[in-house]
């Protein structure tokens, strides 16, 4: 018997060790797959940054030089003043030797040009005008000259009213030595400095100076493929900076080999032309160091991981020979029951997942092709007015419009994939009066021996806007956990109970649970470290903020992060769902609130609610006459197409439309706004439409609030049923329906 068990465990092994195997094959081709994925986004994030390095090397040398280039222009400008005050050339001669002198940098003579080209240099003779290399403005210009010891200059010649130049000489050879030659750029890069034309004004070998960068060199080497090199060259002359990669030569190295270059550039503005820094390397001079890294620490990686295979593989021969012993037949039908129970929750979530990812798609898409729509329906209607109705013309305008509205019914039949069941129905609730009422049945849900304290620190006619059966469930089931935590408090730490922390009790032995409410600003949520990454709008300035805590049993720091996930429980099977404080946060966040826990094992917990308060004020009533003309209309949407064309067609319909894009613009354009209605999208960069009808629901009561949407969503519905918006338009919207839809609201309220 004792042999057949060994003989069964030794054909186990050996039929389990290739799987193993084939499984450990299988991580590590994974290990590489992602690993050569992480490598090449590290090279390519490295080689960016080097690019960068290279445009800033680039862009403070242009800096440097433009600023160097400008002191010469306003040095030549002062020396032509001197020399007209004085009355010429020979007149000036001894004080331009004294500003030589007093300078003793970079310029090294004064000369004049006459009209007939003959220069006149104070200091040397034999300067050669060699090329003009650019136009600063129509009096002003920079020559390229040469001494006759080979030295390469810089002339600015400035012309004067006598007909003569006057030029201010600077050795150009020891601007590239002090502002350039010391900048090292990998192996062997170099800078170079052009015009706009593409005449090489500096470069390391002196044989370069003056020639086109392209015709010069295919002079030199017709052979050569230069094709790369003059794209490059089109991309710097746009006077812009820039980072590209090329293929070219080194010009410095005999024989001359073709090489993968990165030149980042930038321009040195004079006047109206500029000329370009190029500072250019070798593309492996960045490469390589990285491959290099790379594979070393790959290697490294591979050999441990091989080590740990290896380890991996004689761990798993020693437990495949203790594979014999297995856990009670009782104990793995429970948890093949839990997990089937599991496994068929994740299958629906998942399910609702896609559906929700598929209705958002559908959403995004039925927007836009509204955004699109819109113009083409509107401006089709405003052709078809504005053209004779026998004529060819407007029958294409009147096919236009037909077909898109054919288009229309088509979006309209996608977005009903992406609508959503949200039943939330918002009234204007005082708020002393809802708290209080909630507090009785909280009362009558508390046992005998835990106490229910409640302070309120509130104003008669402070109000939400909310769904009143929906807040009391939220503080219904907040009172119920607290119990549950209160005669838990004896059991294990971290067993389910209110959110939070911080208040603390005199006597621990009684159960107390304690409702606070009382106002607090929008600058204070913002001071909270619990919402530091929340996203507080600005339309409300001030909160409702609702505190419950008990003195419970308290949570660990590893129960309180998973409160509000679904199916999420601490309680024993069959006492709890895990769906009570999930369905909590959802009801918040429908209210356009905040929810946040805080608590201590041991100490109890307290949980924190902040909800929006509406701010009501009087405001003059304004009301929509039952003639369109002479009226006066806000439109907000973040469509500029749009809004021109619901803008040139009102404006032909008599109405004045003032139209923005942002809820900041439509804040401000309110508080001069003396008409009677509101035009809003529902989907605005900013924020939701129906959020910025809700927040200033107590400051403009009677304004007409129109809001324009893809589809219409319960949400929209409800806004409608409970007055935060007096209507609704389906996009794409018309000017005619939406003249309509402002006749049948002002015959509603009125």
């Amino acid at each position: 018997m004792a042999r057949e068990k060994r003989q069964n465990s030794i054909t186990g092994s050996f039929f389990f060790a290739p799987a193993v195997m084939g499984i450990i094959l299988l991580f590590l081709v994974g290990v590489l797959a992602v690993g050569y994925r992480i490598w090449n986004g590290y090279k390519n994030t490295i080689m960016d940054n080097q690019k960068q390095q290279l445009l800033l090397t680039s862009r403070t040398l242009a800096d440097n030089m433009e600023i160097a280039l400008y002191e010469y222009q306003q040095d030549l400008s002062f020396l032509c003043a001197h020399q007209e005050k004085s009355g010429g050339f020979a007149q000036t001669q001894e004080f331009f030797r004294e500003y030589l002198n007093a300078k003793a940098g970079l310029e090294t003579d004064i000369l004049q040009v006459s009209a007939d080209g003959t220069a006149e240099s104070i200091l040397h003779t034999g300067i050669e005008l060699r090329q003009p290399v650019t136009d600063i403005n129509d009096t002003l210009s920079v020559w390229l000259a040469q001494t006759p010891d080979d030295r390469h200059l810089f002339v600015f010649l400035q012309s004067l009213p006598d007909g003569n130049k006057l030029g201010l000489a600077v050795d150009a050879d020891r601007c590239y030595e002090e502002w350039i030659s010391g900048v090292q750029i990998g192996t062997s890069g170099y800078i170079m400095v052009k015009n706009s034309s593409g005449i090489i004004l500096m470069h390391p070998q002196a044989s370069q100076w003056g020639i086109h960068v392209i015709s010069g060199r295919k002079e030199r080497f017709p052979d050569l493929d230069l094709t790369s090199l003059e794209n490059m060259v089109e991309e710097q002359n746009r006077g812009e900076e820039g980072i590209s990669d090329y293929y070219s030569y080194w010009w410095l190295e005999e024989p001359l080999v073709r090489v993968h270059k990165i030149s980042g550039y930038a321009p040195v503005k004079l006047g109206r032309d500029f000329w370009v820094i190029s500072s250019v390397v070798d593309y492996d001079d960045f490469s390589s160091p990285i491959e290099k890294g790379f594979y070393r620490v790959a290697s490294l990686f591979l050999v441990s991981l091989m080590i740990a295979v290896v380890l991996l593989f004689i761990v798993t021969q020693l437990l495949a020979d203790r594979r014999r012993s297995q856990n009670e037949i009782t104990t793995l039908r429970e948890l093949n029951e839990r997990l089937e129970t599991i496994h068929r929750g994740e299958e629906r979530i998942g399910h609702q997942q896609r559906l929700q990812v598929i209705g958002t798609m559908t959403g995004g898409v039925a927007h836009e092709f509204n955004n699109l729509l819109t113009p083409i329906m509107g401006y089709s209607e405003l052709l078809m007015l504005a053209l004779d109705k026998d004529s060819e013309e407007h029958e294409y305008a009147q096919e236009i419009y037909d077909a898109s509205d054919k288009a229309k019914d088509v979006v309209r039949q996608l977005s009903t994939l992406s609508r959503r069941n949200v039943e939330t129905v918002f009234k204007k609730n005082e708020v002393l009066p809802l708290l209080k009422r909630i507090c009785k049945m909280m009362r009558s849900t508390c046992p005998s021996d835990i106490t229910l304290e409640e302070k309120y620190d509130l104003t008669d006619g402070d109000a939400i806007l909310c769904n009143s059966t929906q807040i009391s469930q939220v503080l219904l089931n907040l009172c119920v956990n607290a119990i549950y935590a209160i005669r838990s408090r004896d059991n294990v730490s971290g067993k389910s109970g209110t959110a939070g922390g911080s208040d603390s009790f005199a006597a621990p032995e009684i159960g107390r649970i304690r409702l606070q409410a009382r106002v607090t600003s929008r600058e204070s949520l913002l001071k909270l470290p619990q919402l530091a990454h929340a996203d507080i709008p600005e339309d409300w300035g001030r909160y409702l903020q609702i505190r419950i805590a008990d003195n419970g049993c308290g949570m660990s720091k590893e129960v309180l992060k998973q409160i509000f996930t679904p199916f999420f429980t601490t309680k024993k099977a069959g006492e709890g769902t895990g769906l009570g404080l999930s369905l909590v946060e959802q009801i918040i966040l429908s209210h356009r609130g905040f929810i946040f826990a805080e608590s201590t094992p041991g100490r109890g917990s307290v949980f924190t609610i902040l909800l929006p308060l509406m701010d009501i004020r009087d405001t003059a009533q304004v009301s929509f006459g039952e003639s369109a003309k002479g009226q006066h209309i806000l439109i907000a949407d973040d469509n500029a197409k749009i809004l021109d064309m619901l803008s040139r067609g009102f404006s032909k319909l008599g109405v004045d439309a003032e139209v923005c894009r942002t809820h900041e613009e439509l804040k401000t354009l309110l508080k001069e706004y003396k008409g009677s209605v509101m035009l809003i999208d529902e989907s605005l960069e900013d924020g939701s439409g129906i959020d910025f009808c809700m927040s200033i629901q107590g400051t403009y009561p009677a304004i007409i609030k129109i809001v324009m949407a893809d589809y219409p969503t319960d949400n929209l519905l409800e806004a409608k049923q409970h007055n935060i918006i007096d209507g609704y338009l389906l996009k794409p919207v018309s000017c005619a329906d939406a003249l309509e839809e402002i006749r049948r609201c002002s015959e509603q309220i009125h």
